[in-house]
């Protein structure tokens, strides 16, 4: 398993939604994958999102998408909560 760690800094809620929602479903990630990094960028509480160690390529994608739009993450190996 690979865990991203999307924290939430207040920083977050001055990218546009919009914009993170076009970026997100162009992702190569299922929908629930989806909905989980989206509520990680704008809540409070920590979250993240799970995947398969053999999906490097759509993780990495993410990772991408995030460092574009300004937001921290981390990976790990598991959630750390």
């Amino acid at each position: 398993m690979v865990y991203i760690s999307i924290p939430y800094v207040p920083e977050n809620n001055r990218i546009d939604k919009k914009l993170v929602e076009k970026e997100i479903a162009v992702l190569g990630i299922g929908e629930d994958e989806k909905y989980y990094v989206y509520e990680a960028i704008y809540n409070r509480k920590p979250h993240g999102v799970d995947f398969e160690a053999a999906d490097i390529a759509v993780i990495v994608e993410l990772e991408a998408t995030l460092h574009k739009l300004g937001i921290p993450y981390r990976r790990l190996e598991e959630s750390d909560y």
